[in-house]
């Protein structure tokens, strides 16, 4: 059974329509909030590149190689609505620095470019993952001391009082071989069958979604371009359940956070 259908059989056919119907909300949304956001941040991005092949001996070229998958009017609006709201500070070599939430202990500077042969590669994945951190912070009012980024498997956690309440995770696209959708049907077929086949970056995602839930239910927010999927996530007999909450056009998550005195 293939990853759609998977999905379809545990959620059903209205939350499937609710998710498309998001989708196409979601673009129209940040095309009205941030008119030309694709191609506002494509020149920012060259703008970067020239600094990051500048600073770096190995990189020959600034030109950079166009992504496969491309950029999408959602992914770039929140990047540039994080960078407006200087959640986000980017440099001339395009390394940002987060300046509002927790970063991980090892570091917190991150490239948007790689080295690919003689020029540059977009980490597409960084900029939604950014982005999706951000969005917690202005669209959905989370502290942003208590935002934890890159925290074990998962691109973010929220945490209340040093107790986990949200699990983030981020991928650039909803459907591919690394998309939202593959990670969703593993995390649904493992909690039906913890022996079910899996890519292993999926079931550790699975066995660290287990150990938060231990101490009580979290959200598990999943995010990606034209994707904004929240559940109730609990664990009964050592297996995860996730309940998915209603996709409205707004798309709005609520965690489950106590008032800030």
């Amino acid at each position: 059974m293939g990853d759609i259908e998977a999905v379809r059989e545990v959620l059903g056919d209205t939350w499937w329509e609710e998710m498309l119907g998001q989708s196409d909300d979601l673009a129209r949304t940040a095309e009205a909030r941030c008119p030309g956001a694709v191609e506002r941040l494509e020149a920012l991005l060259r703008a970067w590149a020239i600094g990051f092949a500048a600073v770096r001996a190995d990189v020959l070229s600034p030109h950079l190689g166009e992504s496969r998958r491309g950029l999408g009017a959602d992914e770039a609006a929140g990047f540039l609505a994080a960078l407006d709201a200087q959640v986000l500070h980017v440099d001339s070599a395009g390394f940002v620095v987060p300046q509002a939430f927790r970063p991980k202990a090892s570091g917190g500077r991150y490239a948007l470019f790689s080295r690919n042969g003689s020029g540059l590669a977009l980490n597409l994945e960084y900029l939604i993952q950014l982005a999706a951190a951000a969005e917690l912070i202005s669209v959905h009012n989370v502290a942003g001391a208590d935002i934890c980024f890159e925290q074990g498997e998962f691109d973010a956690v929220v945490e209340t009082d040093g107790a986990p309440v949200l699990a983030m995770e981020a991928k650039a696209r909803i459907h591919g071989s690394d998309g939202l959708l593959g990670l969703l049907a593993s995390l649904l077929r493992l909690g039906m069958n913890r022996h079910a086949s899996a890519k292993q970056n999926h079931r550790r995602k699975y066995t660290a979604l287990l150990n938060i839930t231990a101490r009580g239910p979290v959200t598990l927010w999943l995010v990606a371009e034209g994707a904004r999927w929240a559940f109730d996530v609990t664990a009964a007999d050592s297996s995860l359940h996730l309940a998915p909450r209603p996709l409205p056009p707004a798309s709005r998550v609520m965690t489950r956070q106590r008032p800030h005195s």
